[in-house]
């Protein structure tokens, strides 16, 4: 199936390079209070740090709790916070030295480096893999992963659901030429779903949950046992080894921030309902089945998992570059 692999190799060529091409286009969806550079100042000459988030994220997380932007002040830091719609706008940002600070999931780091970046990994966070999984529809006859031979697969390339699904597979004896997939974003992925032109859906939350009380989605498994789906706060090589104190501040801070979310579930679940405009069930599912938390890049099963995560793109023709994860580890 090497016409489906060639496919495949050019929409993850074309994802690498719309960080680039896409950079002006990226900041149409910054907050105005962002557009400032990295080295401004503002009357209390404090410098300016444009950090990326997108919402209902450990970046939007930290923000709600204020703790880290009040602490990075006394360091003489200003953190402005930039609303972004997209991993892929955020990186380009984020390369392009307009933005400071970005939180990803798993899969975007990987591509980044392989298409020759400075991106660097400076935090880590702790698992998330009971809210990935993969949705069948309420009435499907699907019932095991090896039910999945055959059957079409709306999944979004280059996302953390590329990972799991393809583990998934392997778990049957099935590889992503056993299936029909279908490359959808997230939006167009839950219309698919709803109006059956997919047969199972690799997603996550919140848009898991919303199919589970709105659809009445079946959840065939989560990504536990397949994938840790780990997130990642990330920097450039050059300003991150110029601001150590600020990174080892949003390490410190972070896991403070973590502990209030686990601690104010009423107050996540309002601010995502009016943020993220949805129900107040599907807020709700979505924070019972996290537990925030920081974790360490010096953790080997976090490393361990990046670099096998970058393994199987390579070998599956996703990405043309080998490459060494750790070298993308500040202070590795």
């Amino acid at each position: 199936m090497k016409k489906k692999n060639t496919f495949k190799k050019i929409i993850y060529s074309l994802l690498a390079l719309a960080w680039v091409a896409t950079a002006v286009a990226g900041f149409l969806v910054l907050r105005s209070e962002s557009n400032q550079g990295s080295s401004s100042t503002d009357s209390k000459n404090l410098t300016v740090v444009n950090f990326g988030y997108q919402r209902g994220d450990e970046a939007d997380i930290i923000r709600m709790n204020g703790q880290f932007a009040k602490d990075a002040k006394k360091l003489g830091y200003k953190i402005k916070w930039t609303l972004f719609q997209d991993g892929t706008s955020l990186l380009t940002a984020l390369t392009s030295n307009h933005i400071q600070f970005g939180r990803t999931g798993n899969t975007p780091p990987v591509v980044s480096q392989a298409s020759g970046t400075n991106v660097v990994y400076v935090g880590a966070t702790t698992s998330k893999s009971e809210s990935s999984m993969i949705l069948v529809p309420e009435d499907s006859e699907i019932s095991s992963i090896a039910d999945l031979k055959g059957k079409t697969v709306a999944y979004g390339f280059g996302t953390s659901s590329t990972y799991f699904l393809i583990k998934a597979l392997q778990s049957a004896d099935l590889t992503l030429n056993d299936i029909t997939e279908t490359n959808l974003g997230q939006s167009a992925a839950a219309t698919a779903f709803q109006t059956g032109k997919v047969d199972a859906w690799v997603t996550w939350d919140p848009y898991s949950a919303a199919a589970e009380i709105q659809n009445n989605a079946k959840v065939l498994t989560t990504a536990k046992g397949y994938s840790g789906d780990y997130n990642f706060f990330l920097s450039t090589k050059k300003w991150a080894s110029k601001h150590s104190d600020l990174i080892d501040l949003l390490n410190k801070d972070g896991k403070i921030a973590m502990k209030w979310a686990n601690n104010n579930h009423s107050t996540l679940i309002k601010t995502f309902v009016k943020e993220l405009g949805l129900d107040e069930d599907v807020a709700e599912l979505q924070v019972s089945r996290r537990t925030y938390g920081m974790a360490s890049l010096s953790d080997s099963t976090i490393i361990n998992e990046q670099q096998d995560i970058a393994d199987v793109l390579y070998d599956n023709d996703m990405i043309d570059t080998k490459i060494n994860v750790k070298d993308a580890i500040i202070n590795e």
